[in-house]
This record gives structure tokens, sequence and C-alpha cells, in this order.
């Protein structure tokens, strides 16, 4: 008995180490993006060999040389991507959530040929679909606006897989006693099934937000340097003989902040969102 305790002990000891290791493994680098982002370019390229772990004050000063760059506005490439994210997100969850609801509620014609060809477009990779969408955009007068950006991912397969993984575990049984009480389909999905779901909305929305946050390639085809969003905006930061390392930890510090205040804000429904699409009854 003694030794099994003990053996017990000593895995959990192991198992919490490996997990402050993890978190450290991923946490200093972030941590030292914030620091470089207060230290002149001198300090940050330094010799030393370590990199300095504490702060200085030069962050004003290294976002003010951000701000007064010539081809970019970061500041503006902010707001753009908090607009388009936020737009995103919301519009996302409305298609996805309808969808998935669809696919795990109702019976239609080829309701499982049709689900199974939306998960396949997962397997094309976003360069092939540059030059359509492109021609899409271009066709419709929507290239260079925020449209463009949002509407081609709104109906995320990844959200209509995970919403109607979620739903599939709605009794039925509540569906038919709201609809003997002459609730119509919609009520059935805006009263019934959403405000059963609300973990793993909040779920998808870190996911839908962090996706849209980060996309790069398109947002760098179709729009311009007045639209552009932090992905592309930071590559500009970026010049052909120089870079000017202390406003890119500036522009990297602001852009992660933004992903951290979106998961801590729904952190407490992020697991029980995940978990809720992984247990059927």
């Amino acid at each position: 008995m003694h030794d099994r305790s003990r053996s017990e002990a000593l895995w959990r000891f192991g198992g919490y180490g490996f997990l402050v290791a993890a978190a450290l493994f991923m946490l200093v680098p972030i941590y030292w993006i914030v620091v470089a982002s207060t230290l002149p370019q001198e300090a940050i390229l330094s010799g030393s060999g370590l990199p300095q772990l504490l702060p200085g004050g030069e962050f004003l000063a290294n976002l003010e040389a951000l701000q007064s760059r010539e081809y970019v506005n970061f500041l503006d490439s902010v707001w753009n991507s908090i607009l388009i994210a936020v737009v995103y997100t919301a519009l996302a969850l409305v298609l996805c959530s309808m969808a998935g609801f669809a696919f795990a509620k109702y019976e239609f014609r080829f309701k499982e040929p049709i689900f199974v060809g939306i998960l396949a477009t997962l397997v094309i990779p976003i360069n092939l679909l540059v030059i359509p969408l492109f021609l899409v955009m271009s066709n419709t007068n929507m290239t260079n606006t925020y449209a463009a950006v949002i509407l081609p991912w709104a109906a995320y397969p990844v959200g209509i897989f995970f919403m109607r993984q979620t739903m599939q575990a709605i009794p039925d049984a509540l569906l038919e006693s709201a609809r003997m009480d002459g609730a119509s389909e919609f009520q059935l999905y805006y009263r019934v099934a959403l405000p059963s779901m609300k973990s793993s909305m909040a779920a998808l929305a870190v996911i839908l937000f962090l996706f849209q946050w980060n996309l790069f390639l398109w947002p760098l085809v179709v729009l311009s340097a007045d639209k552009f969003t932090i992905p592309v905006a930071i590559t500009k930061i970026m010049g052909q003989q120089t870079v000017a390392f202390d406003q890119l930890m500036v522009a990297s510090a602001i852009a992660i902040l933004p992903m951290f205040i979106v998961f801590l804000a729904l952190q407490k429904y992020f697991v029980r969102g995940i978990l809720a699409g992984a247990v059927k009854e």
C-alpha cells in the first residue's frame, strides 16, 4: 500500500513537472517578445549571448518609431484586425451553429455526402484558393474591402463539424416537445438549441477569432495598404536591407495582446465546450 502511494506521488510529481516545463517552454518566448518591445535596437542585438530578461523603458519610443513608418500605419492595422476578427467571429458563429444544427437534427437528401464534401474542403491548401477567390472578389468589386476577408471563410468547415458534434447531444424529445408547444423550426434553433450550447459557442468563438486574427496570405492578396491587418503590416516592417527589431517586437507584443484577452475572457468555457463535443451519450 505504501509503495503504491509512493508510486502515485512520483507519477503525479512527474506529470506536474512536465506541465510546468511545457508551460515555460511556450511562455518564455512570449515574455521575451514583451521585454524586447521595451528595449532599444542595440540592446536587442547585443552580442552578450543571453537575451535581456528585464524590461526597459523604450516601449513608447519604439511605438512612436513604428507609427511613423512611411508605408504602413500600424495602429490602423490593429483596428482593421479587431474589426475584421470580431465581425467574422459573430457571423461565423451564426452560420456554423445553424449548419451544425441542420446536420445534427434534420434528415434531408444527400445529407451525408454534403457534410463529407464540406469536411473535404479542409484538405485544400489556401494557396490553391487564392486565385479563384480573387477573381470572384474582383468581378464583384469587393477587393480591398473588409467583406472580402470576412466572407470566404464565414462558413468555416471546422466550426460546422464542431457544432454538429455538440448539437447531437440535444435530446430529440426536447425538440419534439417544443414543436408540440407550437415552436417554429427557427425557434427550435434560437430558443432551445442555442441556450444549451453556450460553452461550445464560446469555445468555437476562440477558435474562429484566432483563425481570422492569424490569417495572412489572403489579406495580403486582397487588401491594400490602408486596410492591412496586423500579420500583413508586420511584414512591411521588415525591409530588404535591415530589420527594425525594436519596432518588430512592439508590433508582435501588440499583436498577441487581443488573443490573450479573448482566451482569458472565455477560458472557463473553452475546455467545457471542447469536451462537450467529445462526449456522446
